[in-house]
């Protein structure tokens, strides 16, 4: 399968929420029916028919497609052959780890002949009658060059004779382009100006980017645009995420968005500026938002979305009641061995409130203009069909405190600026008047 100008080297993957809307069976429903047992083949379907939306529902026929999984794994597998080479340096098995990870940057973007262009024309491309060109969605498959660009940072550093000054320089190139791309398409300025868990992804790529090409202003400002303008209204009063909230799956994607916000802080701490203490503008820093997710009920999600992002928070703010600890001893006793935990150690942070190093640092306010690496997944679970609950209690001292409640008046998102709804995923559009609520703002009925 190839994206529509017939390039294998262009990226194609299709949208994951969008179905085929043909009922072509021998008792026809629709004017699309053929009335007839005739067997069709798939290219076929994904050309004729139009495609519908069911949010949080994935078409299984995408994963025909190497497209996200691919870069999925080649991301990771990079990330953790440079590790593995580095911290067992004498295993007899080190040089085979660093041969992996050059040889799957080498393959994957730099051969001539199949090395995926840097650019993303054709991601989560909608199937159906006259559909040529991918969405700014599609940027996020590519959400695991954090992970690339960690490890190149890595082999840098550690002098890995595998990693060369000719697969750097090439890597650096390619690297350029594509932030280029990111930074100045149609597709990757929609990208960066999404509200909700997809223009916080972006950050993390321009940023992370702009470190591997050495461009620390370039990532400082990508970072600096997004703690000034998207997170300002991306978590309530009460740590609620509204973007996420609204969803079908409430509690994956508000720990999705956590996980892009925790990488962004990450990035700026190793930039030596500190987001960790940023609020949006209803006072809510990422803790906040970490510890109203972790108070929720998941229903049929899944819990395990949260156990990387906790291990982070207290790592950066300090558990002094054991909340955390005791949050992933009771539902995750393994905690200790997953390798976010080995991540996530006090020590990985230089400006973080609990950082012993953060005195001898300049911390720079990134609340400024001119001021200013990454959690694990896991599977998403099944489809809910109703939004959570907040949790009761809004202090450790006092389950029963209320949360915290709106002390501004209500307004509009940014993002609702030039129009009445926002795009939040594949097909998926909400209204002010639907986030509302999730920021604490309830209107009282007429007795």
């Amino acid at each position: 399968v190839r994206p529509p100008n017939g390039d294998p080297r262009d990226y194609l993957s299709w949208a994951p929420y969008h179905w085929p809307d043909c009922n072509w069976c021998a008792n026809p429903r629709t004017h699309l029916s053929t009335g007839t047992n005739v067997t069709r083949n798939g290219t076929e379907t994904w050309t004729t028919c139009p495609y519908v939306v069911r949010d949080g529902k994935l078409n299984p026929d995408v994963r025909i497609l190497n497209g996200v999984n691919a870069v999925a794994d080649v991301t990771q597998s990079v990330l953790y052959n440079a590790l593995a080479a580095i911290l067992v340096p004498t295993s007899a098995n080190a040089k085979t780890y660093a041969k992996n990870a050059a040889t799957f940057i080498q393959i994957f973007f730099l051969d001539p002949k199949a090395g995926v262009y840097p650019e993303l024309q054709y991601g989560q491309l909608i199937r159906g009658p006259g559909k040529e060109v991918g969405q700014y969605l599609g940027i996020l498959d590519f959400r695991g060059m954090v992970k690339v660009a960690n490890a190149i940072q890595l082999m840098r550093n550690a002098k890995i004779p595998d990693w060369t000054t000719t697969l750097d320089s090439q890597m650096v190139a390619w690297s350029n382009k594509y932030v280029q791309w990111l930074t100045t398409s149609d597709l990757g300025k929609q990208a960066g100006s999404a509200p909700n868990n997809h223009g916080s992804f972006y950050a993390n790529q321009v940023a992370a980017i702009n470190i591997l090409v050495g461009d620390a202003d370039g990532a400082r400002t990508a970072l600096q645009t997004y703690f000034q303008n998207q997170f300002k209204d991306q978590i309530a009063a009460s740590g609620e995420q509204p973007f996420e909230a609204v969803r079908t799956r409430p509690y994956h994607y508000r720990c999705f968005n956590l996980e892009a916000m925790i990488t962004n802080a990450k990035l700026g701490d190793y930039l030596g500026v500190d987001f960790w203490t940023a609020r949006s503008k209803y006072g809510a820093t990422i803790q906040t938002a970490l510890d109203y997710t972790m108070a929720l009920n998941p229903g049929k999600e899944s819990i395990v979305d949260i156990f990387p992002h906790v291990e982070a928070v207290a790592a950066v703010y300090g558990d002094p009641t054991g909340k955390y600890a005791a949050f992933l001893t009771k539902n995750f006793p393994a905690y200790a061995s997953a390798t976010y935990y080995f991540y996530d150690q006090p020590e990985a942070f230089n400006v973080s409130p609990t950082s012993s190093s953060k005195g001898g640092k300049e911390v720079l306010d990134a609340t400024e203009p001119h001021q200013l690496l990454e959690e694990g997944g896991h599977p998403v679970a099944d489809e809910v069909t109703t939004t959570a609950k907040p949790p009761q209690g809004g202090s450790d001292d006092d389950p029963d405190d209320p949360l915290p409640a709106p002390t501004i008046s209500f307004a509009c998102p940014a993002a609702f600026a030039t129009g009445t709804e926002v795009q939040l995923d594949d097909g998926i559009y909400v209204t002010c008047d639907e986030l509302k609520p999730f920021y604490g703002y309830v209107e009282e009925e007429d007795s």
